[in-house]
């Protein structure tokens, strides 16, 4: 089985993998792909101690696992691993059981056909590295021309057909409604907006915004959860202490038996005095009369996002 998850920072958010019940969940014969941001290869004069004890870390995990590159990864150390061809896409060899989708691939998971394409600009970028005062991220995080190029005659070949997209960031209109503008278009958002409404797929995913949620158009979202590739985040229970929506969200929800549309205004990760098991939503809404607060909505309550397309 293949389950897919969100950015994990270099440790920073591995914590969702140290579950003693995810072993259980996920054996030997399946794959966690994780959505960009994998961040354990960083240290820019090579493998360090740390770095070396969490990818053996990975390595010692039943099941195998598989990553896109996000915008915080060291990329030339990621690209003097050795590529091999896997499943019918190039990846890089980090482990034997630790592969990099290398961009603009098609590979052959378990009978599905996924197409991975990493990178995103870093929304707080200053210097590059190697330059003074740099602030961390890598000209190399946005794909290149050429690499576009590559995922292009990729998706040709397909006739534009996939299974599932993998992806970490989102075409550039939902990169920009997402963040409310903060985050910018680029050369790739730009790609993904330019060919999204000429592919079919079943399910496309996207790390990148520490968040979540599962958009319309079957795309969706992921930081904390870890889900059955072809799933939604609303299809797993609500988590306490991690809210799928925020304020601001237009969101669709039950309250007092009927269905309501309305604006979160107040979002309580950890719930409160009446909603203690799941996050709660203070949500502004219209009931035809007059704007009202419906207050500490459980989150098993709010059916989605109503104003992303």
């Amino acid at each position: 089985m293949i389950y897919v998850t969100g950015d994990t920072h270099g440790g920073i958010d591995v914590k969702k993998l140290l579950d003693p019940q995810l072993e259980k969940k996920i054996g030997k014969d399946d794959y966690l792909i994780i959505c960009g941001d994998f961040g354990f290869i960083w240290n820019p004069s090579g493998e360090s101690a740390k770095e070396r004890s969490w990818l053996d870390w990975f390595e010692q995990k039943p099941w195998t696992t598989l990553f896109v590159d996000g915008n915080h990864e060291c990329f030339p150390r990621l690209y003097q691993y050795s590529e091999a061809v896997w499943n019918g896409g190039v990846v890089h060899v980090i482990r034997p059981h630790v592969l990099h989708l290398c961009r603009g691939q098609l590979f052959e998971i378990e009978g599905k056909k996924i197409f991975t394409l990493g990178g995103a600009s870093s929304h707080d970028r200053g210097p590059a590295v190697g330059e003074k005062n740099s602030k961390g991220w890598y000209p190399e995080e946005v794909p290149s021309i050429a690499e576009l190029q590559i995922a292009a005659d990729t998706l040709r070949s397909t006739y534009y057909t996939v299974d599932y997209i993998i992806t970490h960031c989102l075409p550039t209109n939902l990169n920009s409604e997402i963040t409310d503008g903060k985050y910018k278009a680029d050369r790739l958002t730009d790609f993904l907006q330019e060919h999204r409404p000429r592919l079919h797929y079943e399910h496309w995913y996207c790390g990148h915004y520490h968040m979540d949620r599962d958009l319309k158009n079957r795309i969706t979202v992921l930081y904390h959860s870890i889900i059955p590739l072809g799933s939604n985040v609303g299809d797993g229970k609500p988590v306490k202490g991690q809210a799928r929506y925020r304020r601001t969200d237009q969101v669709s929800f039950m309250y007092n038996g009927c269905q309501c549309n309305g604006e979160i205004i107040v979002a309580l990760p950890y719930g409160g005095l009446k909603v203690k098991d799941q996050p709660a939503y203070n949500i502004q809404y219209f009931d035809g009369k007059k704007t009202r607060t419906a207050t500490m909505v459980p989150e098993s309550d709010i059916i989605g996002v109503i104003s992303l397309d």
